[in-house]
């Protein structure tokens, strides 16, 4: 694929882009496309050159006559970023075509970074693999970065992973700033609130991907907790936008799982609606359910039956998964959720939710849902199956006093967790927390979805209705009472909670 010059006026040249320009023969560019839309289009040529085109039509194009294109503004940014001290793409050029005195197209020229890799990439692929030392001294350089960022009075409206690259060397790693068109400039330092919102944005991105220290350290090293426990009331600020800005984050990605992207599927046959994973694996598993999923349920080893719901342990291609049936329930059943998403949907979403969340349950991988008319007929879950796993009450029964004690610490943190990122189990009975143990100690995971929620925040009365049924089941099977206490005391400060009545 390739881009045109032609009819472009450049509004900044550099010395490079320059040379690079007199060194063209044509007009026509043919580099790789790296994001193509209709709109947008960014190519990086074999000279280790990007090009960013910006189209512009209608009423769009006439608007930018007043406010100036994307692509010359991220240019004119980028310039002052690094006049600033800033580590930015060096800039070659940025220029418009416009025809009638309206603006069509901007483009914007920068030199590739070498050796540049997204930081969601790094985080994702090479981080894990660090050692504590190495991870440290990570931190504490990134958060030197954005705290040169904030200093020179840099506001990045859209600062994620993608738009940080890292240049990885043995001495000191390098972080480069990417995307600036959104970055908002002022002639000083950015204020306090600026700053708490600002990290309150990046570190959402990192609430998942990072562990409570990791916060702290980089909230360390950036120079907040050196300037006094009056800072406290920062912090809050940014943990406070940290979690709104993840929530709006997992609530649009969320919606996903219910239409077709690059991760999922949505599609119709004769008999279903189906929802699912886009996997070859999963594609391979789907066509044989869709051969007869009643018959699969039946034939597997059933692991509950009961009026609303059977499910199985079932075999597709070799591999265990885990299948569930909503029976169907007569007239009313049917006519009850004309209106609404059958709880098959309501159970894919909301695992999907917890997913999205790092939260412990197991993959959603298809959901069927067959209506005639208009009215709910059968509808199926397929999920992975847990292997090697005990529900928690046998488990419990299995372990000493010091196994059952960091246990009950790991169950603490891990259902503050929940209800810190607005999870609702609904039933957490013990027979519905999994125990699986690994090479490196227990996993919890929680299954029978079917009365889960996620909400923007866990209210303390929420969070208290979801614990009541848990601690039901603690209190017959542990009489003394400071497995509870703990329980509670680690619970609080893992969810956020203040809830003080149990």
């Amino acid at each position: 694929m390739g881009i045109t010059l032609d009819g472009v006026r450049w509004d900044y040249l550099s010395e490079g882009g320059h040379l690079w320009l007199t060194a063209l023969r044509t007009d026509q560019l043919q580099g790789v496309p790296i994001k193509a839309s209709i709109r947008r289009c960014t190519f990086r040529l074999p000279e280790g050159i990007f090009v960013k085109d910006i189209r512009y039509t209608g009423l769009r194009s006439f608007f930018k006559i007043f406010s100036g294109g994307n692509a010359c503004k991220e240019g004119k940014i980028a310039l002052e970023l690094r006049r600033r001290g800033v580590p930015v793409p060096v800039v070659l050029a940025f220029g418009t075509e416009r025809r009638s005195g309206q603006l069509k197209r901007d483009l914007l020229v920068t030199k590739e970074v070498q050796n540049g890799k997204p930081l969601y990439d790094f985080v994702r692929e090479e981080y894990p693999k660090l050692s504590f030392h190495s991870k440290d001294k990570l931190i504490r350089t990134f958060a030197a970065f954005i705290k040169q960022l904030h200093d020179a009075g840099a506001f990045h409206k859209d600062l994620h992973l993608g738009n940080v690259l890292i240049q990885r060397a043995e001495d000191n790693d390098r972080f480069v700033i990417v995307d600036v068109d959104r970055v908002r400039l002022k002639t000083g330092k950015l204020s306090q609130k600026e700053r708490a919102e600002n990290l309150g944005l990046l570190l959402s991105i990192f609430w998942t991907k990072s562990s409570l220290m990791e916060r702290f350290r980089f909230l360390k090293h950036y120079g907040i907790y050196r300037q006094g426990i009056e800072k406290r009331n920062f912090i809050n600020a940014i943990k406070h936008m940290a979690l709104r800005n993840s929530h709006r984050i997992w609530k649009k990605r969320s919606r996903r799982c219910l239409s077709s992207n690059t991760g999922f599927v949505k599609e119709r046959t004769d008999t279903f609606m189906i929802y699912r994973v886009r996997r070859p694996d999963v594609e391979r598993a789907l066509r044989l359910l869709l051969r007869d999923p009643d018959l699969l349920v039946e034939r597997g080893k059933i692991l509950k039956d009961g009026r609303t719901i059977k499910a199985a342990r079932v075999e597709l291609g070799g591999r265990y998964y885990f299948l569930k049936r909503y029976n169907r329930k007569g007239w009313y059943y049917q006519l009850k959720n004309v209106f609404r998403r059958s709880r098959a949907i309501r159970t894919w979403s909301a695992s999907w939710g917890f997913r999205l969340r790092h939260l412990p349950v197991p993959e959603p991988l298809i959901c069927l849902e067959e209506r005639r008319f208009g009215l709910l007929k059968r509808s199926y879950i397929l999920s992975e199956f847990i292997e090697n796993a005990q529900s928690l009450g046998d488990a419990w029964r299995a372990i000493d006093e010091s196994g059952k004690r960091r246990l009950n610490a790991k169950l603490a943190i891990t259902l503050g967790y929940i209800h810190q990122f607005g999870g609702f189990h609904g039933d957490l009975k013990w027979n519905n927390i999994l125990i699986q143990q690994e090479s490196n100690g227990e996993r919890i995971v929680l299954s029978d979805m079917d009365a889960s929620k996620v909400f923007p925040r866990t209210k303390s009365g929420r969070a208290l209705k979801d614990l009541r049924r848990f601690f039901r089941d603690m209190d017959k099977r542990c009489g003394d009472g400071n497995y509870k206490a703990f329980f509670v005391s680690s619970w609080r400060k893992w969810s956020g909670q203040s809830t003080k009545s149990y």
